[in-house]
């Protein structure tokens, strides 16, 4: 089965929150202005999904276990992960195994996250960054495709030493996934990056807007590879013995 990425800029509107429990509201009441716009927002189109996809009305019980990763309570249902990339949200859903997600502004990152990344490059990422035309847009979509996989393992920045790219091959390696597979692409502005485990296979890519549902963008990653000259799909290296 198919998996899917679906993306919502968002404005200032409210989202419609009818396939939510009233619980959601009240607990992101709390938050702050902009944590609480992107947790409705979040779940809104997460719920939004599960409807258009798996025909489950109201958005199921979501728990966040010790790892920090959330996930449904119900683990017969599919997994899922979010983003967040200046004003644009992002959902990645699958059936089958685990998924990860991050999507990143180009040229938007702190001087602490550069410095951040940069120490955690890799003679072979660095040596790969600096061949290419726009060297600011590699480098944020190899951070990109590390975040998706340290979001799928649910260790977040702590794991950053778990990954090691090889992106002249098109490969990589984490210590604590032994098959984990990534699609990522870019443009002047924008990065995203979707990883899977154990494999990728047929990933659908769709936009959300509340007026009018879901429109595919994609139907595959063969045809996004087709359009782009940024697309990267990078598989596991086998085990080191």
């Amino acid at each position: 089965m198919a998996c899917h990425y679906a993306k919502w800029t968002l404005s200032d509107t409210q989202p419609d929150l009818r396939r939510l429990n009233p619980e959601l509201a009240t607990a992101a009441a709390a938050f702050s202005v902009k944590r609480r716009q992107r947790y409705l927002h979040g779940r809104v189109l997460l719920a939004e999904m599960m409807a258009y996809f798996y025909g489950i009305p109201l958005l199921p019980k979501i728990i966040t276990p010790p790892s920090g990763r959330p996930c449904f309570a119900d683990t017969n249902l599919p997994d899922f992960s979010l983003a967040y990339a200046g004003n644009t949200l992002g959902v990645m859903l699958s059936s089958e195994g685990k998924v990860g997600l991050d999507m990143e502004v180009i040229r938007a990152r702190s001087s602490r996250i550069l410095q951040l990344h940069n120490a955690h490059l890799s003679s072979a990422e660095q040596a790969w960054v600096a061949e290419q035309n726009e060297p600011m847009e590699a480098s944020t979509q190899l951070w990109c495709i590390r975040q998706s996989v340290l979001k799928l393992s649910g260790l977040g920045n702590s794991g950053l030493n778990t990954v090691r790219l090889h992106p002249a091959s098109a490969r990589l390696r984490s210590s604590v996934l032994p098959d984990v597979q990534v699609a990522s692409d870019s443009d002047s502005l924008f990065a995203w990056a979707c990883a899977q485990s154990p494999t990728l296979g047929r990933m659908v890519q769709w936009r959300y807007h509340p007026d009018t549902g879901f429109s595919q963008i994609q139907e595959s990653l063969t045809a996004q590879q087709a359009l782009s000259s940024h697309f990267m799909k990078m598989l596991s290296l086998p085990p080191t013995r």
